[in-house]
């Protein structure tokens, strides 16, 4: 992932988060998990990202991130939050509900807003059903 610029914008952000999703849609989990930097020791992988949503729920047979969702009971939350830089060098997070085949659902991931050397860039940090 290139770097964002220092100052980017929540919007910027979430956009980046898009890309990822839109990575996940079309099954290329290899792509989306190099896409995004990752929290060290996180325990997650391009398979295990690939199995935990495909073992979400009922689990149905080809079952996929999307990036359009319908809401039911569940509706899609995407929030960006912000804090001062830590010893770690993060500065925030973003929290974006994923779709599954085609309606919103309550597996969250989470990114952390990480300053590096040219700018800011996101980190996986975990996905879970919230």
């Amino acid at each position: 992932m290139k770097p964002l610029p220092r100052d980017a914008t929540d919007k910027q952000l979430i956009e980046e988060v898009h890309q990822w999703v839109r990575l996940l849609e079309v099954e290329k989990y290899d792509a989306a998990y190099s896409y995004t930097g990752h929290i060290e020791n996180s325990g997650w992988s391009p398979e295990f990202i690939k199995q935990f949503i495909e073992g979400y729920g009922e689990a149905e047979p080809g079952q996929k991130v999307t990036f359009n969702g319908k809401s039911t009971d569940i509706h899609q939350h995407i929030e960006v939050s912000r804090w001062k830089e830590n010893e770690s060098e993060e500065i925030g997070e973003v929290w974006y509900d994923l779709n599954i085949n085609g309606f919103a659902s309550d597996i969250t991931a989470t990114f952390r807003i990480c300053v590096v050397p040219g700018g800011l860039v996101l980190k996986l940090n975990d996905v879970h059903v919230m």
